[in-house]
C-alpha cells in the first residue's frame, strides 16, 4: 500500500531536518578531519535516514529515535574522550611517526599496514620527492600525513632573515551575497548609512551591486562586485554605451 505523496514529502522533510540537526549537534568538522569512529557514526545516521524513505511501512519515529540515540552516544563518547586520555587513545588511536630524521620507520609502517607507495605519494603531495629531505612525517589519527621538512628544505621565513613581522587580524566581512553583515557593523560601531557612504566612495551606489566587501585592520576596503555590475563598470570605463 502506497502512502500519499504529501505524506512521503513530509517524511523526507522531517528526516532531512533530523539529519541536519544531528550533524550540527555532533560538531563542525570536515570529512577529512573526522576520525574513523566519527565517520562510521555519520554513515550510520545517513543509512538510518534512508530506511523510512525506501520502506514507507517503517514508522518514522523509529528512524528518529535511532538517529537521536546515535547522537547521544556520540556526544557521550566525545565527552569521555575529553576527560580520559586513555579512552581517547583507545577510540581514535595515536599519531604514528613514519619518517624520523630522513629515515623510514619500516616497523611502524608494517604494523599499520602502510605501504611505501602511500608514503611517497603523500610526500609528493607536500612538494617533497626525497624521503631524506624529511625531518618528520607523522600519520595523524584522521589518516592525513603531517610532514616537517628538514631545515635546509624549508622555505625562508621572516624570522630566518631577522625581520620583524607585524601581527595581522582577519579582515571583517561587510557585505556577503549582496547583503550587509549586521554583526560586523555592530562590531565597528557603524550603521547602514556609513556603509552606503563607504561604498559610494568606491563607486557603488547600491550595496546590491556588491557580491562581497570586507575591511581589514588598517581600514582598507576590498570590494568584489556582482558580475553584472562589474561588466557595466568595465563598459562605462571603456566608453561603451550601457
Amino acid at each position: 500500500m502506497h502512502i500519499p505523496l504529501w505524506e512521503f514529502c513530509m517524511r523526507i522533510a522531517v528526516l532531512y531536518l533530523a539529519v541536519m540537526l544531528a550533524l550540527r549537534v555532533m560538531g563542525k568538522r570536515e570529512i577529512g578531519k573526522l576520525s574513523v569512529f566519527d565517520f562510521v557514526v555519520s554513515i550510520m545516521i545517513a543509512e538510518l535516514s534512508t530506511v523510512p524513505m525506501e520502506d514507507t511501512h517503517t514508522p518514522l519515529y523509529m528512524a528518529l529515535v535511532s538517529i537521536a540515540m546515535l547522537v547521544v552516544l556520540q556526544l557521550a563518547v566525545a565527552l569521555t574522550q575529553m576527560k580520559s586520555q586513555r579512552f581517547r587513545k583507545w577510540v581514535e588511536g595515536e599519531p604514528v611517526i613514519l619518517v624520523e630524521h630522513g629515515e623510514v620507520r619500516d616497523k611502524q609502517m608494517r604494523r599499520i599496514r602502510y605501504t611505501m607507495d602511500d608514503l611517497l605519494m603523500q610526500l609528493r603531495e607536500q612538494g617533497l620527492t626525497h624521503v631524506q629531505d624529511v625531518e618528520f612525517a607523522v600519520l595523524e589519527t584522521s589518516g592525513k600525513l603531517s610532514v616537517l621538512p628538514k631545515a635546509e628544505r624549508r622555505p625562508l621565513q621572516a624570522a630566518d632573515l631577522g625581520h620583524t613581522v607585524v601581527l595581522q587580524d582577519l579582515p571583517l566581512s561587510l557585505i556577503m551575497d549582496g547583503q550587509p553583515v549586521k554583526k560586523t557593523l555592530e562590531k565597528l560601531h557603524q550603521n547602514n548609512d556609513w556603509l552606503k557612504r563607504t561604498l559610494a566612495e568606491q563607486g557603488y551606489a547600491d550595496w546590491r551591486d556588491v557580491f562581497y566587501a570586507s575591511i581589514d585592520a588598517e581600514g582598507r576596503i576590498h570590494v568584489d562586485p556582482m558580475d553584472s555590475s562589474e561588466n557595466i563598470q568595465r563598459s562605462t570605463h571603456r566608453g561603451d554605451p550601457s
